[in-house]
């Protein structure tokens, strides 16, 4: 899980501060928002030479001959599922039909981009460069983002948690472990899916070490040991979380503390200009944030504490792309 300051992954702006948490699940490939139209085209005769069925990839992309070089564009899940947009609003049941069928919808397109890149890269049509930005999953996609072209000067901003779970394997049968690893099912054994850990390696031991031997990074490593009976259990996970967050607020606080100058003169110093554009963000992101949602609901609770109540730190979650920038400048606006 990546999170970047108010600057969002949207516009690909350069965060303001990041933390990034890394663990034991690489993640699936993500569905492509935009490709290049040689590459689209390209994937879809691949796609067509394997015998897949390359409809829905017709169905829910577009052609925007105004984008430069032209390119296809996913549309929104409001336009192409059935009253998407009044399922966010109304019942739980019609919300989880519709993410159900979205769900179904990206997992034949991953597979169907998955098994055309592939075959492209055997072939040696599409390098292996830009065969990964199709492979990868957003934890990777938004890792290379954050930290991999960045100055020194940024990266003394971010911190990293990586977090390791010993004997994690021997638990993979157990179904919440899915929620913590890859896992795949083979002859009705479930195991880990060694694919994605390997790629997980890659960027865990790997590609974060190069940036910490180059930069400032600060990057903390913790390993969690499983109940021998129990596995992962709920009172292991408490531990780690209430670790975990003390350990970012101390950071917060050493992060803001090291940017902020006392006594800066507003109209020359850059952390002025920092706050406009944060401004500026925050309502560009704020209008891209159309639906209702319960949990917006539930931050305003949050944050508007009975009188005298002590204001705690308040902490959203989840996983890549998933709308917390969104959702945090729609709170700001608010």
């Amino acid at each position: 899980m990546v999170s970047p300051g108010l600057s969002g992954r949207h516009s690909r702006l350069q965060p303001s501060y990041l933390k990034g948490l890394v663990g034991e699940k690489y993640g699936s490939i993500r569905v492509p928002g935009e490709v290049e139209s040689a590459e689209f085209e390209m994937i879809l005769d691949a796609a067509v030479e394997a015998g897949l069925d390359t409809h829905i990839l017709e169905e829910w992309y577009c052609r925007d001959e105004n984008s430069v070089p032209p390119a296809y564009y996913l549309k929104p899940k409001a336009q192409m599922l059935k009253n998407y947009q009044n399922s966010m609003e109304s019942s739980s049941a019609a919300k989880t039909k519709n993410d159900k069928a979205w769900r179904n919808v990206s997992e034949e397109i991953k597979r169907i981009f998955r098994t055309a890149v592939l075959q492209l890269q055997e072939k040696g049509t599409m390098k292996s460069a830009d065969a990964n930005k199709f492979l990868c999953s957003a934890l990777e996609d938004e890792l290379d983002f954050a930290l991999g072209k960045q100055t020194p000067a940024f990266l003394r901003k971010c911190v990293c948690y990586i977090r390791k779970i010993s004997n994690f394997d021997r638990f993979a049968k157990l179904p919440e472990m899915a929620h913590y690893m890859d896992i795949v099912v083979s002859a009705d054994r479930v195991m880990r899916n060694q694919e994605a850990y390997e790629r997980l390696l890659k960027v865990r031991d790997e590609f974060i070490p190069t940036v910490v031997a180059a930069s400032n990074l600060r990057v903390y490593s913790s390993v969690t040991h499983c109940d021998m009976k129990l596995g992962y259990s709920q009172e292991v996970e408490s531990h780690y979380v209430e670790g975990l967050c003390k350990q970012f607020y101390e950071d917060m606080v050493d992060i803001i503390q090291a940017t902020v100058q006392q006594n800066f003169d507003t109209e020359t110093d850059p952390l002025y200009d920092e706050i406009l554009q944060h401004l500026s963000l925050c309502k560009t992101h704020a209008a891209l944030y159309k639906y209702k949602s319960e949990t917006l609901d539930y931050v305003q609770e949050y944050l508007m504490p009975s009188k005298g109540s002590r204001m705690s730190p308040l902490v959203v979650y989840g996983g890549p792309c998933t709308g917390k920038t969104l959702l945090l400048s729609e709170v700001a606006k608010q």
